[in-house]
């Protein structure tokens, strides 16, 4: 008997690209890149993993052109022409051998010039980004762009989410100009529309590129879902193939993982972000946050409240876990969202899941 979580499992037209199902292993702070900031073997071995376990695009880690950009952080993916490329290409035909698609995720900018630097000065010691600077941006990224696609990439992100630089220009609460990139949903949108142009000049109008952006910030006067559902036709004129919907920034009452405060959290917490996209845009709109059971997925999908399903945390427990659920065993994941993992990638261990650690312990 067929069951509504059933379409998850058949091939899915991503953009330009084919895709063995509508899995996707969301874009996760990993820490294990080499000192260069390519990917190593320990990194390789994660994304093979993924692969063999059945997802069906593997979105990278954060990768940033810029080291400056986000100050010292250990083991973070740089791409540039300083890294090995040998090992990048060797990472992104391990992903294919396993059958999966694999997307360069663009990393946002923290610091410009050595300054914490925003759209705009929303609180003390922020630094106003110039139009100049924005306009180097745009050619960062479409440098990347093109290393990406040399190297075998199938797609690039941008990463527009959890209130980072690029996020905040489309949050009301973090972008207070009056120039040509403030005010209006218009020109809010303006610099992924530079970003995008730049790439589609420099990288291949048809090289894939899509967008992780917020649609709750969990500030007051920040992003709601109500405000973010009119960016999706803007993205798609400005030629994004995809959205990924997310929510969260940081000092907010939410992160990418979720509600700060835990007695708030339950399953697709940022799903509403997710339905209200895809009713405004008819590009594929990915669901991600807290999503843990077929059922659940077999509703998001079959209501049309989203096209595809990204995972993190669970895939970090569990890199066989789409495998083991088409295989007919339809238990949840075993994720519990303590977060442990992510707190062993900020002390600079590494991803791994901590449960899988103490379940394997004897005793």
């Amino acid at each position: 008997m067929t069951q509504p979580f059933d379409i998850a499992f058949k091939p899915f037209k991503f953009m330009s690209l084919s895709m063995k199902n509508r899995f996707i292993r969301s874009a996760t702070i990993e820490g294990m890149a080499e000192p260069d900031g390519s990917p190593g073997n320990a990194l390789r071995s994660l994304y093979e993993n993924l692969g063999a376990g059945g997802i069906g695009l593997i979105s990278t880690g954060s990768c940033c052109p810029d080291p400056e950009w986000i100050g010292a952080s250990k083991g973070q993916l740089v791409l540039n022409e300083k890294t090995d490329l040998s090992a990048w290409a060797e990472t992104v035909q391990t992903v294919h051998r396993n059958g999966a698609l694999i997307s360069l995720q663009m990393a946002p900018f923290v610091f410009l010039g050595g300054k914490f630097t925003g759209p705009s000065v929303y609180k003390e010691g922020v630094c106003r980004i110039t139009t100049d600077e924005i306009d180097r941006l745009a050619d960062v990224y479409a440098k990347i762009a093109v290393m990406a696609r040399k190297l075998g990439m199938d797609a690039v992100q941008v990463h527009g989410g959890h209130g980072y630089g690029l996020s905040q220009f489309l949050s009301p609460f973090f972008n207070q100009r009056e120039d040509d990139y403030g005010g209006s949903p218009e020109n809010r949108v303006r610099i992924f529309a530079d970003i995008r142009r730049a790439i589609a000049d420099k990288a291949g109008a048809d090289f894939p590129v899509w967008i992780k952006m917020n649609a709750f910030d969990g500030v007051p006067g920040g992003l709601t879902p109500e405000v973010a559902a009119p960016y999706g036709p803007l993205l798609k004129k400005a030629g994004y193939g995809a959205i990924e919907v997310t929510g969260g920034v940081m000092a907010g009452t939410h992160n990418s993982r979720g509600p700060i405060e835990k007695t708030q959290w339950f399953e697709g917490f940022y799903l509403e972000g997710a339905q209200k996209l895809k009713a405004a845009v008819d590009v594929p709109v990915c669901a991600v946050g807290g999503i843990r059971k077929l059922e659940m997925i077999g509703s998001i999908l079959s209501r049309g409240t989203a096209d595809l399903i990204s995972l993190s945390r669970p895939v970090i427990r569990e890199p066989g876990l789409i495998n083991r659920w088409a295989a007919g065993d339809s238990a949840p994941a075993r994720c519990i969202s303590c977060n442990g993992c992510f707190t062993m990638v900020m002390k600079g261990e590494g991803l791994f899941c901590v449960q899988e650690i103490k379940a394997s312990r004897p005793g």
